[in-house]
């Protein structure tokens, strides 16, 4: 089964090891809903957390990144 691979003892990355644990303390219940469990260290990482603020990035910042990653993928094909 998908996403169990805490259960049946597999290595987890630490994505995996934070949704472990959500699931765990949630009574094994996948509901998708904010525990509100703000005592948690893992709190801030949880996938359905309301507070959660995405990231902002200028588009300045998007073009000159998408343009590095450009010119690191063509000098690669050199290589």
């Amino acid at each position: 089964m998908k996403g169990r691979q805490f259960q049946r003892g597999e290595v987890l990355t630490h994505k995996q090891s934070i949704l472990a644990q959500c699931f765990v303390c949630n009574g094994l219940d996948e509901g998708g809903v904010d525990c509100l469990g703000k005592s948690c260290p893992l709190y801030q990482f949880m996938p359905h957390w309301v507070g959660r603020v995405k990231k902002q990035i200028s588009e300045a910042r998007r073009i000159a990144g998408t343009d590095a990653l450009r010119r690191y993928r063509e000098s690669r094909k050199g290589a």
